[in-house]
């Protein structure tokens, strides 16, 4: 789990979920799935979208072949905090252990997680959420097409 001091938290709160946000909004995104009372929320990116220092500050390593993938779980409004494991397999059936770092931020957490692309790729997302206090894992399960863009 990352906690930042006072210091940063305004940074991160005024940089980087505005620019998931809109991220989300601007692809048409507002990517979640329910489950059990829970929302989960999901969606991935270019990491150049992200501020140099937020991404420091993160632990995001920015480049035009890495991605991030954001994740928060919410039940009735608030955010939740889980056990969040997943994989990522690419065309040729090559598997990548995701590695999710929790974010907290006041009251929210999320989870990020980045890894490496081809230039032109297709990516079959696995990833289990099991919510705190509860016996159940939910497996999440998308696909996401990408093309590097040459505006970075």
């Amino acid at each position: 789990m990352i906690r930042f001091p006072e210091v940063i938290c305004p940074v991160l709160r005024g940089c980087l979920l505005p620019l998931l946000l809109l991220h989300c909004a601007s692809a048409g995104a507002d990517q979640f799935e329910t489950w059990h009372g829970y929302e989960i929320h999901y969606a991935t990116f270019s990491s150049l979208i992200i501020p140099s220092q937020v991404a420091e500050a993160h632990g995001i390593v920015r480049s035009k072949n890495r991605i991030v993938t954001n994740l928060s779980i919410r039940q009735d409004g608030r955010s939740i905090r889980a056990d969040v494991s997943g994989t990522s397999t690419n065309l040729l059936e090559q598997v990548t252990s995701m590695n999710f770092t929790e974010v907290t931020e006041q009251d929210a957490v999320y989870y990020l997680a980045n890894q490496i692309i081809n230039e032109r790729d297709t990516i079959r997302f696995n990833i289990n959420v099991k919510p705190e206090r509860i016996d159940k894992t939910y497996n999440l399960q998308f696909i996401r097409q990408y093309y590097q863009s040459k505006s970075y």
